[in-house]
């Protein structure tokens, strides 16, 4: 969760906004946007979603076999996303 203040967008000078390549309509929307978004994006120390994942295989390959976040309910869980490219 951001805890910076942000800065008001309709007051946002106009060489921020023009440093920034942005209008103010679209900076307006963009924080909009992004205001929505926090509202639904689970917080630290809040309860996990359910979801599935698909196992993989030594080799790195798909398992076909699935596992539920619910299955390991009071273990830690480390979720590690990472390219591989």
């Amino acid at each position: 969760m951001n805890t910076r203040p942000q800065p008001n967008p309709e007051t946002m000078p106009d060489e921020v906004l023009k440093r920034l390549n942005i209008s103010r309509e679209d900076y307006i929307q963009v924080k909009a946007d992004a205001n929505e978004r926090e509202k639904r994006v689970p917080h630290a120390g809040s309860k996990a979603p359910e979801f599935n994942l698909e196992r993989l295989d030594d080799g790195g390959k798909r398992s076909g076999e699935f596992v539920r976040l619910s299955e390991s309910k009071g273990r830690p869980v480390v979720l590690y996303f990472g390219s591989y490219t």
